[in-house]
């Protein structure tokens, strides 16, 4: 994160001047810090709160440039000194929170859990956490509000800019310095290209890793650069930061996490940024003396403290919890976190940064620096040894805690093959593995779950089948996902390679069909804006997700005609993620029951039951929907566990004992009615 109080840039060309330093970029950095902030606080009104991260690379892109440039331009700079200062900035309250998480963690958090922290600490000690969690970013790795390093990707990507760019400049300097502006300008349009595509192609990658975001931090370099000339009318000052902070809350307040991001959206949020240092180069007016103000000036000096804190501080909160945060417990998770924030600058942050107060020599700071990422490493390939540490919970819990694992072990192997593959006839078979093919079952993940119980009911029933399940994917032929764009065509590709198959006579179909039709996900983290749309879609929207879920599963229908289709519907949503709900139960008595209400549960299908009543009025395929949830569920409650089986892997998703637990409702789909009645 950008957090040196420096001066303004100086032009490549012209003699050093020192300045005086600029509150209204302290105001900037309280921008971007509170967007974050009331983002990740669930405050509704701020859905773009996110792009709080891009105003910070920009900010942090100029103050660390006008750093370098100012020494190199007095014939000062060196590297030693460069990362000295950032190690003296950046790393002693990053150990501090990491050290203070690690310890709630210990207390709270379920083995597999604490395991994956540990696994983050490594990562981050090594400015690498933007690499390991895009490699920990899969379909079922666990979700964003169960990662409490998670926030610290952006300081990877700093950090690891900040290897090179040094480099850069010290030789542009050296060797071409009249063409600085103009390589750090074409570096800065390749990057911004290259994240326009990567958005589109591979959104993960295009959000954690580093090239992506490199023009955001260029941007800034460029300003400190002197490569745009300065605004030197009040006048313009004044309509530029006006401009550019608008520009700014435009995206925090209009930008949502559905949109195709980074990309060409984070221009908006990037670019008023820009316009806003640039104009505070000429003195504070307009939108720049408003971010001068007290309390802006504040939260800006504290902002490093308060992003490192406010994540891990709602991530622990909610993961005791068990839901995310409601009512009075919003304001005082801020209030907590801005008192942890301000006391990390003052104590911590502060004195670091004083070579007076913690007056070690360079190589000694060096010599700490490697003794902390040894440290870390060494919690984390330690905490990874002994499997996250079961030791902290009884053996009851201990097994509860492990059903997390207790998934379909053919997944890593099976699930969500590429088109290419499906092209090519490539796909998994279950059942008995010297029967003539007869079924096939496709879904999300929700079939995936389901594979283990379908292939021992399939083994027992002397049948075989493909297995053609993509996690994250509906099986809705012609329907495109607004966050999910590999999904796109899966559902097509599916049915031309079951096209090839007339052989198969059963199709069975199992997906999470409520978030489909309804745009919402339930459960322990709910979410919303599931949008689907397909090629009659002109506004997506939750009217439209219905509409869409009906002319989808149409489509399919229609493509698996003359076949015997059934549909897996009704699976209860759990409130919890209960493998670690029951642990937690277990431990802290909380909470006092983990188990779906009946009635609740029936709320969440109502609308899916009403749905496909419709469908098999007007669908050209008959077709048979079996009801899981009827035979999951008792009078009173859908239970979590049945004959000491944990039945659910998460808070969805069923286990794999929990699948073949039920594989007698699976062999009602898989063998005609006349052999699938027992």
């Amino acid at each position: 994160m950008p957090f040196d109080n420096l001066h303004q840039p100086i032009p490549v060309a012209t003699q050093v001047k020192p300045l005086a330093y600029r509150r209204d970029i302290d105001g900037l950095r309280a921008v971007a810090v509170l967007s974050v902030v009331l983002y990740h606080a669930g405050i509704g009104a701020v859905p773009g709160g996110f792009v709080g991260v891009d105003i910070f690379f920009v900010i942090s892109g100029y103050l660390i440039s006008t750093i370098i440039f100012h020494d190199l331009e007095t014939g000062k700079f060196s590297l030693g000194r460069f990362y000295e200062r950032r190690i003296r900035r950046i790393q002693p309250a990053l150990v501090v929170m990491a050290l203070l998480t690690a310890g709630l963690c210990a207390v709270a958090f379920v083995p597999m859990d604490f395991k994956l922290f540990a696994q983050s600490v490594g990562a981050t000690v090594l400015f690498s956490s933007n690499i390991y969690f895009y490699l920990k970013s899969g379909y079922f790795d666990p979700l964003a509000e169960t990662k409490p390093l998670l926030h610290t990707w952006s300081l990877a990507v700093e950090e690891q800019y900040y290897l090179l760019f040094p480099l850069l400049a010290l030789l542009l300097w050296r060797h071409a310095r009249r063409h600085l502006a103009g390589v750090l300008a074409a570096l800065a349009l390749a990057s911004f290209a290259f994240s326009v595509w990567q958005a589109r192609a591979a959104p993960t990658a295009a959000f954690y890793l580093p090239f992506d975001r490199v023009w955001e931090l260029l941007a800034g370099a460029l300003l400190a650069s002197g490569a745009v000339p300065p605004a030197r009318s009040a006048a313009l000052r004044t309509l530029l930061g006006c401009v550019g902070l608008a520009a700014m809350l435009a995206a925090v307040f209009l930008f949502s996490p559905h949109d195709v991001f980074p990309g060409e959206r984070a221009l908006l949020p990037c670019l008023g940024a820009a316009l806003l240092i640039h104009a505070g180069q000429g003195g504070s007016a307009g939108a720049n003396a408003l971010l001068s103000t007290r309390p802006m000036v504040f939260t800006g000096r504290i902002s490093y403290s308060l992003y490192l804190w406010h994540w891990p501080l709602i991530v622990v909160a909610q993961y005791v919890l068990l839901r995310k945060l409601r009512g009075w417990e919003v304001p005082l998770y801020l209030a907590l976190a801005y008192v942890l924030a301000w006391a990390s600058w003052k104590w911590i942050e502060q004195p670091w940064r004083d070579a007076k107060l913690i007056a070690l020599s360079r190589s000694r700071i060096f010599g700490v620096t490697a003794g902390v990422t040894a440290a870390g490493i060494a919690f984390a390939v330690g905490i990874h040894v002994m499997d996250g540490m079961p030791g902290r919970f009884s053996p009851e819990a201990q097994q509860y805690a492990a059903v997390a694992f207790d998934t379909n072990p053919m997944r890593s192997r099976c699930d969500s093959p590429s088109r290419q593959r499906l092209a090519a006839g490539d796909a998994c078979t279950i059942g008995a593995p010297d029967a003539p093919l007869s079924f096939a079952l496709l879904g999300d993940s929700f079939g995936d779950a389901l594979a283990a119980g379908v292939d021992q009911a399939a083994r027992d029933a002397g049948k075989r089948g493909l297995l053609l399940t993509h996690s994250g994917c509906f099986p809705l032929a012609g329907v495109r996902q607004s966050d999910n764009h590999s999904c796109d065509g899966v559902a097509d590709a599916t049915l031309k390679l079951l096209a090839r198959h007339p052989e198969i006579g059963n199709v069975v179909i199992a997906a999470r069909w409520t978030s489909a039709l309804l745009g919402t996900r339930f459960g322990q983290f709910a979410q919303d804006g599931w949008f689907l749309r397909d090629d009659e879609t002109r506004q997506t929207g939750y009217a439209e997700n219905r509409q869409v879920f009906q002319r989808g599963m149409l489509r399919t229908l229609h493509a698996l005609e003359g076949r015997r289709i059934t549909v897996l519907a009704y699976i209860p949503e759990q409130r919890y993620d209960v493998p670690r709900a029951m642990a937690l139960q277990r431990t802290f008595g909380w909470p006092r029951s983990v188990e779906l209400a009946r009635d609740e549960h029936e709320r969440r299908q109502r609308d899916l039951r009403e749905a496909f009543r419709r469908l098999a009025q007007v669908s050209p395929a008959a077709f048979e929907v079996i009801d899981v949830g009827a035979a999951m569920c008792g009078d009173k409650s859908c239970a979590v566990a049945r004959d000491g089986v944990l039945m659910y892997a998460d808070d969805n998703h069923l286990s794999r004992s929990g699948a073949i637990l039920m594989k007698p409702l699976w062999r009602r789909a898989i063998a005609p009615v006349i052999e699938g009645g027992q």
